[in-house]
């Protein structure tokens, strides 16, 4: 992925590129990759329409920079989940580990569940944002596995601490649950079972 053809020299212009980013991380957010468009982004951005294309080559370019902050805000997230988790008592971790991932896995009170994977989900109409995510979740699996590792709990992958809280708000959404208590339980049953099977091995 090249640079844009206009790379911003002053504080405004780096300004103005930044909102335009933003802008498109948002309309990526919240109504997926189609709605990124040049005049929607501006439109979004307070922006001229015309300086969408004199800061990025095409819209792919704009939405490929859009994913990367998109999945950054997630990882960013997951890792400051990360940094509480070690700052616990091992014990005092364990008692919290559920809580802990989910906060880790889950979008804030800001991003509704059923808007965020419906842009997840939709990202697969853009392969420069499927990339940017399957990049960013490289560091979501890190935050997770310091997690799991401050707990004691070393035989349960991260990405499976992923897949059943992804799993789990998805048959929540399209089934009425509660998404957190839903995603809460399934974990914690998860949980039990790897930790079943731990205590299977060392017996």
């Amino acid at each position: 992925m090249t640079e844009t053809s206009q790379t911003p020299k002053s504080l405004k212009a780096q300004i103005t590129r930044t909102s335009l980013v933003l802008a498109a991380a948002a309309l990526l957010r919240e109504q997926g990759p189609k709605a990124v468009t040049y005049r929607k982004v501006a439109q979004w951005a307070g922006a001229a329409s015309s300086s969408v294309g004199y800061y990025f080559d095409s819209v792919t370019q704009l939405l490929h920079e859009a994913g990367r902050y998109n999945i950054q805000l997630w990882a960013e997230r997951a890792e400051k989940v990360a940094a509480t988790a070690e700052a616990l008592p091992p014990e005092a971790c364990r008692e919290r580990v559920v809580e802990l991932l989910i906060k880790a896995c889950l979008p804030d009170a800001t991003v509704t569940p059923s808007a965020h994977y419906a842009q997840l989900i939709a990202a697969a109409e853009s392969s420069v944002v499927t990339e940017a995510y399957q990049k960013g979740r490289v560091s979501l699996d890190a935050a997770i596995d310091r997690i799991l590792h401050c707990a004691g709990i070393t035989n349960m992958p991260p990405r499976m601490v992923g897949t059943i809280v992804d799993g789990a708000a998805v048959a929540a959404i399209s089934e009425g649950y509660d998404v957190i208590e839903f995603a809460t339980q399934l974990l914690q049953e998860a949980l039990c079972v790897y930790q079943q099977a731990a205590e299977a091995e060392d017996a």
